[in-house]
């Protein structure tokens, strides 16, 4: 009579040989004989996942690594079957598992930090940003260069109030991608919320360099240029918004103020009168006529139009 493992190694060789059924049969068998036995419970639950059987297998499964909780290879293989179940933080635990025992285990590695990403992503779309924050740290110490994450972790950070953060990881992100102009305009707003005007500049610079039509980049630009006093870069910046998207009335509210800061009075009049041919209900357009017109002495002009901006708003 053949011994156990004798049984194995035959039942092996017909599953390796594709004769499923017949490794089947010698795998419950060796079972039936010695309930629990880790080998067979192993080579049992892969059999079985592999004939989509999950559910079965993963009883078995369970059995390998109650047997032989040491070995990584049963962890691993568990995890796999957990996560095609859809049991995604049964299957990140069962992948830490496999690490802590074999550390360098790159497989292990790779889907604990897929896995953990998801469960980040679920957690962040259900409002949990504490421990999407939490699982992207995660993930993102088994996988630095991991862009997605870090820009994902870089928008918790920004939810979760910690501006700090927000802007080092999104700045992280345009370095792994230099052309991923979201991380840079993540940067750019987080480090202005931080008052750190020059570096909110600096990181917008590369943005409109990619994409020059990037109207959003040119306002914020003309915004940060005005808050350093550099009244000449704010029109220009302001003006390139304008151009990049003409049809944008809020874009015309800000060159018109950047105008009028820099005493471009005359400018900032023609550029008020554009937004409000394009949208003659703006209060923010009517304000920036007003005050053009009382800059160039019109003064019964520039009361008409204050007059219409408090009608439109009437609790500013």
């Amino acid at each position: 009579m053949a011994t156990v493992s004798e049984a194995l190694s035959i039942a092996l060789d017909h599953h390796i040989a594709g004769r499923v059924a017949e490794a089947e049969t010698l795998y419950g068998r060796i079972l039936e004989a010695v309930p629990g036995h880790p080998d067979a419970s192993h080579l049992m639950g892969l059999l079985l996942a592999q004939t989509g059987r999950a559910a079965a297998a993963l009883a078995h499964l369970d059995a390998a690594v109650a047997g032989d909780p040491a070995s990584p290879t049963y962890h691993l293989n568990r995890g796999k079957v957990q996560d095609a179940l859809g049991q995604t933080a049964d299957a990140a635990t069962s992948w830490l598992a496999t690490l802590r025992r074999q550390p360098d285990h790159a497989e292990a590695a790779e889907r604990l930090a897929s896995a953990l990403r998801v469960l980040a992503e679920t957690a962040f779309d259900s409002g949990a940003l504490a421990s999407a924050a939490a699982l992207y740290e995660r993930v993102l110490a088994l996988d630095p260069q991991n862009l997605s994450a870090t820009f994902d972790a870089a928008m918790t950070a920004k939810g979760l109030g910690r501006l700090q953060e927000a802007a080092r990881l999104a700045g992280i992100a345009a370095r792994l991608d230099p052309t991923l102009l979201r991380a840079r305009m993540a940067e750019a707003e987080a480090r202005q919320a931080l008052g750190q005007t020059e570096r909110a500049v600096a990181a917008l610079r590369p943005a409109v360099a990619l994409d020059p039509a990037q109207g959003g980049c040119w306002a914020s630009l003309c915004l940060l240029r005005n808050e350093l006093g550099q009244r000449g870069a704010a029109v220009t910046a302001g003006r390139r918004a304008a151009l990049a998207a003409p049809a944008d009335t809020g874009l015309l509210v800000r060159l018109a103020a950047a105008q009028q800061i820099a005493e471009k009075t005359r400018a900032a009049l023609a550029a008020a009168r554009r937004g409000l041919s394009l949208d003659p209900a703006s209060a923010e357009l009517q304000l920036a006529l007003g005050a053009a017109l009382d800059a160039l002495h019109a003064l019964e002009a520039a009361g008409r139009a204050l007059d219409r901006a408090g009608r439109l708003r009437p609790g500013d």
